[in-house]
């Protein structure tokens, strides 16, 4: 118990040495900086807003550009599957050949 209140206590104290720092080697006042964060909240939120607003317009573009990127990775793993079975029979059949 004693040990939870010794970390207790240097968390505190360790919370109000940090902020006594940030204040003192703050480079602009604090209305200042509070309103510069706004300012670039309400910036990065109209970007957001905009670019939902873009992918949302194009939703079916990119689950069309989607499909297609699918069918092709089929396709090519087809044609792969395809060339590994001719090569297995040609395989067998020398097999096959060497055995006789």
């Amino acid at each position: 118990m004693i040990k939870r209140i010794e970390n207790l206590i240097i968390l505190c104290l360790g919370f109000c040495l940090g902020a006594f720092v940030g204040i003192l080697s703050a480079p602009t006042k604090g209305s200042i900086a509070r309103d510069e964060v706004m300012y670039r909240l309400k910036s990065s939120k109209k970007k957001l807003h905009a670019f939902i607003l873009k992918l949302i317009g194009h939703k079916n573009d990119l689950t069309n550009e989607a499909k297609n990127s699918g069918k092709e990775v089929i396709t090519d793993v087809v044609s792969s599957a395809e060339q590994i079975l001719k090569e297995l029979e040609l395989i067998a059949a020398q097999l096959e050949e060497k055995t006789q």
